[in-house]
């Protein structure tokens, strides 16, 4: 097996989460034209995450501003602010693939290809096997402690299950993707992503 040398970032999702409902307050914000900054104030004033504290609002804050700068459409910033819930956590989960390395790796080399092989079992053995193949390939995640891997495996399986992509069974499920998020994707020819949401690459 050869030697590990490259990196796959990512791991700051295990302390952000999907956020799917800090999400849609902060996309709400910005297309009332508030600035991500001044969102960000306002969410904390008047405390519109409805946390008992302040001290993660600044992180949770500017991960949820990122991923929807990271999004790169209006369109798809309204899916997420005024959406069907399916449809905004399915937005959620391609604005977290276009932000962090890791979840768009997993998303369009893991689930991409089961959906393709029509392979709908995904429980706790084969998220230990593409973790141990991540190990094989990538330096940092060969060092990584346990408990970093051990959550970070809990917040993509999490991922799947809030974007409706995976059920109580394990089992990975037939995606309705939503019209106006699959019209973007195929705009942007991110054949990749549509794979990942188990829908048809044809142009």
């Amino acid at each position: 097996m050869a030697a590990p040398n490259r990196k796959l970032l990512g791991n700051t999702i295990a302390r952000e989460q999907f956020l799917l409902n800090e999400a849609r307050i902060m996309a709400q914000l910005r297309l009332e034209g508030v600035s991500a900054d001044e969102a960000a104030r306002k969410v904390k004033e008047e405390n519109l995450f409805r946390y008992p504290t302040e001290r993660s609002l600044g992180r949770i804050t500017l991960a949820c501003n990122r991923r929807l700068d990271a999004l790169g459409d209006e369109r798809l910033v309204r899916i997420v602010a005024y959406g069907m819930p399916d449809s905004a956590a399915q937005t959620n989960l391609y604005a977290m693939m276009q932000f962090y390395p890791l979840v768009r790796h997993f998303m369009t080399t893991e689930i991409a290809r089961r959906y393709a092989e029509l392979d709908y079992e995904f429980g706790s053995t084969d998220m230990n096997a593409y973790f141990t193949r991540l190990a094989s390939e990538f330096d940092n995640f060969a060092i990584m402690s346990e408990s970093t891997v051990s959550k970070l495996k809990q917040v993509l399986r999490k991922c799947l299950k809030e974007a409706g992509l995976l059920n109580q069974e394990n089992r990975l499920m037939p995606v309705i993707l939503d019209m106006e998020l699959e019209n973007v994707l195929r705009e942007r020819k991110d054949v990749e992503a549509l794979r990942a949401f188990g829908a048809r690459e044809e142009m």
